[in-house]
């Protein structure tokens, strides 16, 4: 039997973007998009946010509690560490990493890239790098890896880069590992869209798209798309 486990990496510390996670996008935070979405998915058996031990973040600790979703704390910038502290008590074999970030990651997307790893036997696979032929929208980004090779991972001795970014050493070739890159299906084929909140003017405008097109927490990522293209047709720059 497999077993699934998403863990949503996110913190308030910021540089460009002070506190965005606990920032609203329409009635929700951004973790609450995040986390609702991916646990949509019905091929993740356990959502879990991986945040930091900075007293900041007694506030992500507060909102997964009112969320009801488990939350673990670890180093600022050991993210690797904060990831296997998620999986300490638990036998899952298959991991999904979400960066919260992306409030309108995909359920379909998660169960599609899972998919592929699954058949295609990969150690590491992904929607979202600029190779492996990855053509998504940006803000739909997923990766699976193995519990066997994130164990690996932890066990080497990694640059402090390698351990912050986590899956860096395998898309750098730094460590060896069968991965796989996953192509977007046709009405999600748009690589040239972004919807990812790295600053203020990110979220300003997928409120906007909100607003616009009346997304709302159980929008698909083609309806985020379609939207995307409708305020542009409707408000050409």
């Amino acid at each position: 039997m497999t077993r699934t486990v998403a863990v949503v990496q996110a913190r308030l510390g910021s540089h460009r973007f002070p506190g965005k996670m606990l920032a609203a996008l329409g009635e929700h935070s951004l973790l609450e998009w995040v986390v609702t979405r991916v646990g949509q998915s019905d091929v993740v058996d356990r959502v879990v946010v991986a945040t930091t031990l900075e007293p900041l973040d007694d506030q992500i600790v507060a909102e997964c509690g009112r969320l009801g979703v488990d939350v673990v704390r670890g180093s600022t910038n050991d993210v690797l560490d904060r990831f296997m502290a998620a999986l300490a008590d638990d036998q899952c074999d298959t991991v999904v990493r979400v960066c919260a970030d992306n409030p309108f990651v995909d359920a379909s997307c998660i169960a599609a890239v899972i998919d592929e790893h699954r058949s295609t036997g990969a150690d590491y696979s992904f929607n979202h790098r600029p190779f492996g032929g990855c053509n998504y929208a940006d803000g739909f980004g997923v990766e699976v890896i193995s519990r066997v090779l994130l164990t690996d991972l932890d066990s080497r001795d990694l640059s402090a880069e390698h351990r912050e970014h986590v899956t860096l050493a395998i898309a750098d070739g730094s460590v060896k590992a069968h991965v796989h890159g996953c192509v977007a299906p046709p009405a999600l084929a748009r690589p040239e869209l972004r919807f990812d909140v790295d600053e203020p003017n990110d979220l300003q405008h997928l409120q906007t798209l909100v607003e616009f097109a009346r997304l709302h927490i159980g929008s698909s990522a083609a309806e985020v798309v379609a939207a995307e293209d409708s305020y542009r047709a409707a408000y050409p720059s």
